[in-house]
């Protein structure tokens, strides 16, 4: 498959389970279909393809270190103490240390698959693999399955498959220019020249600086790069907090 750059139509196909999210009242009134999000169910042999694909090209895949989700030897911990590293650094100098948190709405089922490509070609992606991942996007269709019940097929134009192999290390391509337009902005934090401006993990971003007025430049840029990957911010969870003392 990986030759021919070809995959089966089944392996474009998936159906889709709702689940609850976190702290969802299955029993309350205003139950509506943003309290569920839809795990896809895929071809265990396309599964095992996506796994051969991460093992014989996972270097095409290497993002920023900013980015901690998906990565061997990374995990949420990790992130989290890096954040509290950076914060403890400037308090200690005496400074302010400004953060913004912003989730992505709907990133994973938003992501333009042309805009996937052209992050894929820039970094010199195989040319048998970026067409076999267009094939198989173009397949891409899946249904929805409510306990017994299953739908019809509808396409699949843009997104990525929640709980498919590939999906979160695409992803992670897709965004990862926010920290290469934010890196050379040279706002927000650096500990000894190493940019601790932004962190992302999977669609949370934190955003880092040591002033109100650096923060809201940062979150221009930012802004901006979302709007340019077609990407929304979720207006109802941006946090902004400040950390004056290391208690």
């Amino acid at each position: 498959m990986l030759i021919v750059s070809h995959v089966p139509a089944a392996f474009g196909q998936s159906y889709t389970v709702p689940t609850p999210n976190r702290n969802c009242n299955l029993y309350g009134k205003t139950l509506s279909v943003e309290d569920f999000r839809g795990i896809a169910i895929s071809p265990v042999l396309s599964k095992a393809l996506e796994h051969c694909i991460l093992d014989r090209y996972s270097e095409y895949f290497v993002t920023n270190d900013n980015q901690f989700g998906f990565k061997r030897n990374s995990s949420c911990a990790k992130a989290v103490y890096t954040l509290h590293s950076a914060v403890d650094y400037y308090v200690s100098f005496g400074s302010t240390v400004n953060m913004c948190s912003i989730d992505l709405s709907k990133a994973f089922d938003k992501m333009n698959h042309h805009g996937l490509f052209t992050k894929l070609m820039e970094k010199y992606i195989p040319v048998n693999l970026l067409s076999l991942l267009e094939r198989w996007f173009a397949l891409s269709e899946t249904c929805v399955r409510w306990g017994k019940v299953v739908s019809s097929f509808v396409n699949l134009l843009c997104g990525v498959r929640q709980g498919g192999v590939l999906s979160p290390y695409l992803f992670a391509v897709f965004i990862d220019s926010i920290v290469d337009k934010i890196k050379p902005s040279g706002l927000g934090c650096y500990v000894k020249w190493t940019c601790m401006s932004v962190f992302l993990y999977a669609d949370d971003i934190i955003l880092l600086a040591p002033s109100v007025t650096s923060l809201q430049q940062l979150l221009l840029v930012c802004e901006h790069e979302l709007y340019s990957l077609d990407m929304a911010i979720n207006a109802k969870k941006v946090l902004m907090h400040e950390d004056r003392s290391p208690f």
